[in-house]
């Protein structure tokens, strides 16, 4: 094969398509660079962590006047709030309670909550509005032992010390997984 003249033959081609991969390779770099610009922008507008700290007068480590309020930001839950407030994650049903959260595992950036002192909310006897208390919880429709671990525990990887907790009420799948039914009361360990 004669490569000159295979070129020769096929030179407008070879050159629409040089053409057509540096428009498409500009065209691409042209749209991350205005991408970079609006993320850019839109960040000068967004506060800092520090800002947020300050909006909120939450430090972590420093007596917080309480209660207090306090606006969830993305990636919040009520276990890092309970943690920034009072030092141990396990006080969010306090929360949870007091702000009358009709399902706990959900809250929005933006929404303000209250968070109670702890002496004021009546300790876990007011708590069973959400079905949680800081040593039991009763399970409602849709829990696993993942999921309930995780509320308590902030790690589902936990799960396995609420099934040893509860050995005569916690059941067995055929599959091996456990087995937990609404209503059913769960102790759980510290």
């Amino acid at each position: 094969m004669n490569w000159k003249t295979f070129f020769k033959e096929r030179q407008g081609a070879i050159l629409s398509g040089i053409v057509a991969i540096v428009i498409i390779v500009g065209a691409f770099l042209a749209i991350n660079a205005s991408n970079k610009n609006n993320q850019t922008d839109t960040n000068k507008d967004k506060p800092t962590t520090q800002e947020q700290e300050n909006q909120t007068g939450n430090v972590e480590g420093e007596n917080m006047q309480l209660p207090a309020s306090y606006t969830v930001v993305r990636g919040d839950s009520l276990w890092k709030i309970s943690k920034k407030f009072y030092n141990d994650g396990l006080n969010w049903p306090f929360i949870a309670s007091e702000n009358k959260l009709a399902n706990p595992n959900v809250i929005h950036a933006g929404n303000v909550l209250t968070v109670p002192k702890l002496e004021a909310v009546g300790g876990a006897d007011n708590l069973p509005k959400t079905g949680v208390s800081p040593n039991s919880y009763m399970v409602q429709k849709g829990d696993n032992l993942w999921n309930i671990a995780i509320k308590y525990y902030g790690s589902g990887y936990q799960w396995y010390k609420i099934r040893d907790a509860n050995k005569d009420s916690v059941g067995t799948l055929s599959n091996g997984r456990p087995l937990i039914v609404p209503g059913q009361n769960l102790a759980i360990p510290k």
